[in-house]
């Protein structure tokens, strides 16, 4: 059988397949701030097929994507969602936790939701995953929640090499999904990154000559904020309030 054809013939069989496509357990939120001084934090999931009940799978994981058991764990690793029905889960800060206090450290909430056995034949299940941000922010490093932390970011336009340098001198994590150019908001087409507290990153500009900047970035709450700049030709000021 000659390549072309088998791959014809897999590509009609995963259409003859039904998928669960769709998530069934669903977080409240998109992102978890762990303050200092909670002992632990309380995250919402909720079964929004009416017909069945979901297991649910939760557990942490560091920034390199290792699952975890300190300095956080989550409580119930394992349950039971009856359709139509919430649960809650709690992340819990063990003790004598030792972490960056002039920093805030990232790690990852991973839901799992497992479907029951079907009864269909040959249906395809497949156990969808949500991995929400896990921010612990130390006291040292408190802010208002849902302040505008992109103020603090250092822009620097490279013309030669048409691309615009991110530099974080902040204690925070700051997800850039955005440029939006001139008085118009025309946007430029850059993948998401976030930057770490005092990293970098290099963004490319499909365009030059711009006074007005505005860069969209995720706030505490999962929305997102436009952080006006003003720019010269080689770099841009954040526009304070």
């Amino acid at each position: 059988m000659s390549r072309l054809m088998f791959n014809r013939i897999a590509r009609l069989a995963v259409l003859c397949v039904p998928l669960l496509a769709n998530a069934a357990v669903v977080p409240d939120r998109t992102r978890v701030i762990f303050e200092e001084s909670a002992t632990s934090v309380s995250v919402t999931v909720s079964n929004k097929n009416l017909q069945l009940p979901f297991v649910v799978q939760s557990w942490i994981e560091d920034e390199q994507g290792k699952k975890i058991t300190t300095p956080f764990m989550v409580l119930p690793p394992l349950q039971r969602i009856e359709p139509n029905e919430s649960s809650v889960l709690r992340i819990v800060k063990l003790p004598q936790t030792t972490l960056p206090t002039d920093r805030e450290s990232v790690f990852y909430l991973n839901i799992r939701e497992i479907p029951p056995k079907s009864e269909a034949v040959n249906a395809m299940q497949i156990a969808l995953q949500s991995k929400i941000k896990l921010f612990y922010r130390p006291a040292s490093v408190k802010r208002e929640r849902g302040a505008d932390m992109a103020e603090g970011l250092s822009l620097v336009i490279d013309p030669a090499a048409k691309q615009l340098q991110v530099s974080n001198p902040t204690p925070f994590h700051i997800t850039v999904v955005g440029l939006l150019v001139g008085p118009q908001k025309t946007k430029m087409p850059v993948e998401t990154v976030m930057i770490a507290p005092h990293a970098s990153a290099r963004l490319p500009l499909a365009s030059l000559g711009f006074s007005e900047l505005r860069v969209s970035n995720m706030n505490d709450f999962g929305g997102q904020t436009d952080t006006p700049f003003t720019c010269t030709a080689t770099a841009c000021q954040a526009v304070k309030p």
